[in-house]
Formats: structure tokens, C-alpha cells, sequence
């Protein structure tokens, strides 16, 4: 009997060999991650208690522990019985049976999850490569537990089997969504093959940064689907290697908050985007980086003055050494935009002309008699991006002036923005908006300024330490598609 074969209208994702890393994975890269991670590096060197340290690691890793069997729904376990378990510890996991707040099978599962992840920190203190053989032990630690899966024969009908453990899958493990279409997985037959190509690529990979190689490494994993089940922890563990071994935490992937984007940033994986799974990984040790940050600092115990004079070493280090750096990325940058400026000047120059229309162009610095220019304005774009703008630190502005003589009177600013963000060791934002003169207000002779935030986003980056080249081909996408918005805003104002 032949086996079973989706057809088109049942098919959701047709399984394809899996690629290597996108062409443009530099584009991908977080800045705002670097500069966090920089931070939590500093502020972790405070702290001198080992003890301390190894409290925090194993808090997270017993969360990783129960969060990663919770979101494939192999058991339940609440939000505030998760928050105590990591807390107490793996020690205390026998207390939390006892007292009902979780079942057998949690207890099991959490233990042997526990147990990978230890497998995965050997991998990160050196003590072996991730290859075949180490992928196989980890699932088998993973399903040590767990004896059962679902499957599916060659007429496509889900039924039970034994599940193999720490081997490939030996029948499709296609699932089938609640619309009733089929998500093709890898083979059985191709499975090997696929497997030694996608860890050679990973071991090949050397100067990926740690957010793109750890989404890319996870959603290929997933694309193959090697076992019969257990797929998605073995992913995340392998996710939380890379990060582990470029010295971040470990990736906690939580239920609660980060399920639908997670789900969601798998299917554009599938579909040949891989920046939200990318963005989620670091939004997430964002989180966790901060809030580890803030640990750091109500555990050390080194008196006042030792700290306040490590700190006043650090700054007077960022001032000397970074500064000059962070210039010339801030010149780089506000060159780019206003030749593109000028560019666009003529542009426009040329699709108006005869229609009594002006342009001017202005690029500048902050001196002593434009240092407060645009200051409230950038600060009302960065309130609504969230964040502090920290204007006493260096920053650049570009204006294209903009005027209609006969409809507008004095005429609109789109200005560029370039400045630093407040409390980051090493980063910096670029916002746009569109602000204009009013003559009067409701009457009075009062002269105030109208301001309209363009940018969706900031664009964000490490002055600092990023490539200058890489931070300026970012910067040039995001301002172009700015730029069109903003004459857009402007031309809806006429």
C-alpha cells in the first residue's frame, strides 16, 4: 500500500532541505543587546560571592526546567508555583509533589530536564562537541520519563507508539492543525543527512552574532523534527548552548508571556524570515539580562567607597576611550543622511518645479548656541518609544526644510535625531519627526511648535563597539524608509 501523501489543499508547510545562514544575517544583529549584555558583565565582575552567583545561574535554570515541558504541554504548572520553584531550588521538587502543586509526570519530566540542561553547560565548559552523538544522549535524557508519543502510519492516522529514545525518528511525525492542514517535517530517510549538515554549518559559523545563530540553530532543528517527539526541547536547549557559550543566560522560553510570539516566529522562520525569532531570543535575555542586573546589585556587599570608586574607573575609562569612538560613528552616520538629503532636495526640487516651491537643507551639530535645538521634541519621541534620551552626552541632528510659500507659511523640519540613550553603557537611538511653527494659540500672540513623531521604531545602535560599516548599512534601510514617510506625513499637512 503506498503511503499516505498530503495533498495541496491539506498541505500547510511542505518540508524542504534546510539553509544556511541568510546572506543578510548581519542585518539581524541586536545592538541594544550587546550594550545590555556589556552591563551585565561589568555589574556581574561587582560581585565577588560565587555562592551568590551560582544561586542566580540555578534560579534561572530551574525555571528553564519547568517552562520548557510547559509550553509543549506535557503537564500544567501556574505562574506562582514556577516563580517557587525556582527559588527553592530542584532539592525542593519532592516538597511541591507532596503538597499537590504538581503531579508524577511534572516531577519526572522537570528532573530529567534538569538533567540536559546540565548536559548542555558540559558542552559550554569545553568538555565535548555538539555533534550527533551529544543531540542523541540529550533527547534520551529529555524522554528518560516519558515512554509514549504520538505518531503517524502510511495512511496518515495518528496513532501511538513507543517512543524511541536518544534515536531518529522511524515514521512521520507530520502534525495537523486545528484547520485541519498538515505541517510536512523532514523524513525519516533524510533525516541523518540533514542532521550532519545542519551541525557542521553550526560549527563552521564563527563570527555570528549570538542572538541570530541561536534562532537560526533552533528553527533548522525544528525543520528537520529528528525524533518522534520531544523536538522542541531539544531546540531550546541547543539555543540556550549558544548563548551559554558566547557567556549569556540561559534562553527561558515562558509560556505565558512569550508563547504566541514564539509559535508565530517559527512559522515566519518557515517562510524564510527569521528576524522575529530572532528578536524575540533577544528581547528575552534582554529581560532576563536586566533583571539580573538588578540581583547584581542588591548582593554585593563591597563597601560603599570600593564601589563608587570601581564605577568612577568605569566611566572615566567610557569617557577617555569610547567617546572619540562614538563621534566619528555619529559623524559617519549624519554625513550619510545628508547627502541623502541633499539628494532628495534635488528630487523633489525637480518634481515641483515651476510650482513656486522651496527647499532647503541644513546639517548641524549641537555648539553653544544650538546645543538645546529640537531638545523637547527628541525627548517626546523617545517618551513614546520608551526610553530616556541622555542629550548631555554628544549627539547630531540633520534638518530638510521644507516650504510651500503660498499654502504653508513658514514651512515643516523633517529633522534626524541622533543622540544617546540614558543608563546603557553603549548605545545609542536615531528617531525622526516632522515640527513646524504655529503662530498662535487660541488666540494669544503666544508662538509655539507642533511635532510629529515619524519613526515606528528608533533605530538603535552601539556606537561603540558595532563595525562602523555594519551600524551605517542598518542606518541607510531605516532611513530611507523614514524619509518616505515622513514626506508623506508632510504632504498629508498641506
Amino acid at each position: 500500500m503506498e503511503p499516505y501523501t498530503p495533498t495541496a489543499d491539506t498541505l500547510n508547510y511542505g518540508w524542504r532541505e534546510i539553509e544556511d545562514l541568510p546572506d543578510d544575517w548581519r542585518d539581524l544583529c541586536r545592538d541594544d543587546l550587546r550594550a545590555v549584555h556589556k552591563q551585565w558583565l561589568e555589574d556581574r565582575a561587582l560581585v565577588e560571592d560565587e555562592a551568590k552567583l551560582r544561586k542566580l545561574q540555578e534560579e534561572l535554570a530551574a525555571r528553564w526546567a519547568v517552562e520548557t515541558g510547559i509550553i509543549e504541554r506535557l503537564y500544567h504548572v501556574d505562574r506562582g508555583a514556577t516563580a517557587q520553584i525556582a527559588q527553592a531550588g530542584m532539592d525542593a521538587l519532592g516538597q511541591f509533589h507532596a503538597r499537590g502543586m504538581i503531579n508524577k509526570t511534572a516531577r519526572a519530566l522537570i528532573t530529567d530536564q534538569r538533567e540536559a540542561l546540565e548536559m548542555v553547560v558540559d558542552v559550554v565548559d569545553g568538555n565535548r562537541a555538539i555533534g550527533t552523538s551529544f543531540v542523541k544522549e540529550l533527547h534520551a535524557c529529555f524522554a528518560r520519563s516519558q515512554d509514549c508519543c504520538d505518531a503517524e502510519d502510511q495512511q496518515g492516522r495518528r496513532i501511538r507508539v513507543q517512543l524511541l529514545k536518544g534515536d531518529w525518528k522511524r515514521q512521520s511525525n507530520n502534525p495537523k492543525r486545528p484547520d485541519g492542514s498538515i505541517h510536512l517535517y523532514c523524513p525519516p530517510e533524510h533525516v541523518p543527512t540533514e542532521i550532519e549538515r545542519l551541525l557542521a554549518w553550526h560549527n563552521e559559523h564563527g563570527d555570528t552574532c549570538v542572538e541570530v545563530e541561536a534562532a537560526w540553530l533552533h528553527h533548522r532543528f525544528t525543520q528537520i523534527h529528528p525524533f518522534q517527539d520531544g523536538n522542541g526541547r531539544v531546540a531550546r536547549a541547543l539555543a540556550s548552548a549558544v548563548f551559554l557559550k558566547a557567556d549569556f543566560l540561559v534562553l527561558v522560553i515562558r509560556d505565558h508571556e512569550h508563547r504566541k510570539r514564539y509559535l508565530e516566529g517559527l512559522e515566519s522562520a518557515d517562510d524564510g524570515d527569521l528576524k522575529p525569532l530572532v528578536d524575540l531570543f533577544a528581547d528575552v535575555q534582554i529581560e532576563d539580562l536586566r533583571a539580573s542586573i538588578e540581583m547584581f546589585r542588591e548582593l554585593r556587599g563591597k563597601p560603599l567607597l570600593n564601589v563608587a570608586q570601581t564605577l568612577a574607573k568605569r566611566v572615566r575609562r567610557r569617557k577617555s576611550a569610547s567617546r572619540e569612538r562614538a563621534a566619528e560613528v555619529l559623524d559617519r552616520l549624519i554625513e550619510s543622511a545628508r547627502v541623502r538629503l541633499d539628494e532628495s532636495r534635488g528630487e523633489l526640487e525637480l518634481a515641483f518645479g515651476g510650482q513656486e516651491v522651496s527647499f532647503k537643507c541644513h546639517v548641524g551639530t549641537d555648539d553653544e548656541d544650538t546645543r538645546d535645538w529640537w531638545s523637547w521634541q527628541i525627548m517626546e519621541a523617545a517618551r513614546r518609544h520608551q526610553y530616556h534620551a541622555d542629550l548631555k552626552r554628544p549627539r547630531r541632528w540633520a534638518m530638510l526644510r521644507l516650504s510651500l510659500p503660498e499654502l504653508e507659511g513658514e514651512g515643516g523640519r523633517i529633522v534626524l535625531s541622533l543622540h544617546a540613550v540614558g543608563r546603557a553603557a553603549d548605545l545609542h537611538a536615531a528617531t525622526m519627526f516632522l515640527t513646524w511653527p504655529l503662530e498662535h494659540d487660541d488666540g494669544s500672540s503666544s508662538r509655539r511648535w507642533r511635532n510629529e513623531v515619524l519613526s515606528d521604531d528608533p533605530f538603535r545602535f552601539a556606537a561603540e563597539t558595532s563595525p562602523p560599516e555594519v551600524i551605517e548599512k542598518r542606518f541607510r534601510t531605516w532611513f530611507e524608509s523614514n524619509l518616505v514617510a515622513a514626506l508623506s506625513v508632510w504632504g498629508e499637512q498641506l
